[in-house]
């Protein structure tokens, strides 16, 4: 009787264990022939790759019903420093699409919101903070005052404080070297973006680079130039280097041969599909 007491108590107080929201459906029918692309009347996927400074380039369009489909997870519970490959966060949340997020978990300033819950407010100037609210829509802060971000704390969703931001509402930000963390100046370096450019509809860049054969990879300002000619209003730059991954159909898109470097974090998109009973 103890026992069942206690369950009793453990099920009233944690409602989220018992109840545990069922996964989002994946169909497989709706990835094209070429496995480049995606759609299932609810999320809207399209990878392109292009050729620029010498280096691969993968655009991945992709457009939402529902701003909840872009969703993010952990290698395991804040602050832990676990790590994990992007792979299988993927795949445990039936992700669609994923990328590595920014890696927050491995210093400790800025902003961190992940799926509503905040976990850390220590804005500084040095690292911009991406909001995403409840609509999908994004706002940087580049000034990241205290007043600046508690001005949209009660909205933020999901805040990266990797950065920094490259495009805010349609204009490009210039900065030099040293003024914001993770801005690279001018090295080249792997890539990868998360940009807006409308409601629910997003832009991913991923880049190669040195970690490659043969590929040169892309300073920031070049990053921003290809942001500028996809027309993006709101760009942020996350981690970059060995952790750009573009996790797509059960695969990596980018840099097919390179080691899945295991990361903290992942950003991803989901079906809003009901799934088959």
């Amino acid at each position: 009787m103890k026992r069942i007491l206690t369950w009793l108590i453990l099920l009233i107080l944690c409602p989220v264990f018992a109840l545990g929201e069922a996964l989002p459906s994946v169909e497989a029918s709706a990835y094209s022939a070429d496995g480049m692309s995606y759609d299932d009347g609810t999320l809207s996927i399209r990878i392109e790759t292009d050729y620029a400074y010498d280096t691969n380039i993968y655009y991945t369009y992709i457009t939402l019903t529902e701003a909840d489909q872009l969703r993010t997870a952990l290698a395991a519970n804040y602050p832990s420093k676990t790590v994990r490959p992007v792979s299988s966060m993927a795949q445990e949340n039936n992700a669609v699409l994923a990328i590595n997020g920014d890696y927050f978990s491995y210093h400790h300033t800025g902003v961190v919101v992940r799926n509503g819950q905040v976990l850390r407010e220590q804005p500084v100037a040095t690292r911009d903070t991406l909001i995403i609210d409840a609509d999908g829509n994004f706002t940087i802060l580049t000034k990241n005052t205290r007043k600046e971000w508690e001005a949209y704390r009660d909205t933020a969703v999901q805040a990266f404080c990797f950065g920094p931001g490259l495009i805010v509402n349609g204009e490009v930000q210039h900065f030099k070297a040293g003024d914001k963390v993770s801005c690279g100046a001018n090295t080249k370096a792997q890539r990868l973006a998360i940009c807006q450019l409308d409601t629910l509809q997003y832009l991913l860049i991923a880049t190669e680079g040195p970690e490659q054969k043969g590929q040169a990879g892309l300073t920031i300002a070049e990053l921003t130039e290809l942001m500028v000619q996809k027309g993006v209003q709101q760009g942020y730059n996350l981690d970059g280097g060995s952790s750009t991954t573009l996790w797509f159909g059960g695969r990596r898109i980018n840099a097919p041969e390179s080691k899945n470097r295991n990361v903290g974090d992942i950003i991803y998109f989901v079906s809003a599909a009901a799934a088959e009973e």
